[in-house]
């Protein structure tokens, strides 16, 4: 049998408060991120990225659980799911854990900053054309910066396999 890649997943799904999905960013690693929205946001289409993770599926807060509800799909019981905010909780212990202040403390740049001081003009701008350029760019910002993040708190703290086998989401 021959030895099959991790491929892990990161993933960002922005929504409505009626918490109806607009856009989903993913990446496999901090180089490339990829987005799905407008005709092309399907469960067709989160499968077949779902079915290339032979490792973990990463998100930062209540993500899995709403693409779960959105599209009516098992991804938990599937696949292993982290909640990151868990890991840097119980690692970094001290300190806000807001992506924005985590981001300032490990030294990771953002160009696109708006939408953390205010969620509802992300809502008003994916609304707007000529603005959801930036929204896009947030969201790829979001993914890009939450692998890049991950990958200094893993390394810094030896995060292991087994730790994160226990704190699965179930």
């Amino acid at each position: 049998m021959a030895n099959r890649k991790i491929t892990d997943l990161y993933i960002d799904a922005e929504w409505y408060l009626n918490q109806r999905i607009f856009l989903i960013g993913y990446s496999h690693n901090q180089k490339k991120c990829s987005q799905i929205f407008g005709k092309k946001l399907t469960k067709r289409i989160l499968q077949r990225i779902l079915n290339r993770v032979t490792g973990t599926i990463f998100c930062y807060g209540p993500d899995i659980g709403m693409l779960e509800k959105f599209f009516k799909i098992q991804i938990r019981k599937k696949f292993r799911c982290v909640n990151l905010m868990k890991v840097f909780k119980d690692f970094i212990k001290i300190g806000s854990f807001k992506l924005k202040h985590l981001e300032e403390r490990f030294g990771i740049k953002r160009k696109v900053i708006k939408y953390k001081i205010s969620i509802f003009q992300i809502w008003k701008d994916w609304k707007d054309a000529e603005m959801r350029k930036a929204v896009l760019h947030y969201n790829r910002e979001d993914v890009i910066n939450l692998v890049k993040l991950a990958m200094k708190i893993f390394k810094k703290y030896k995060i292991a396999e087994q730790y994160l086998e226990s704190i699965r989401l179930q």
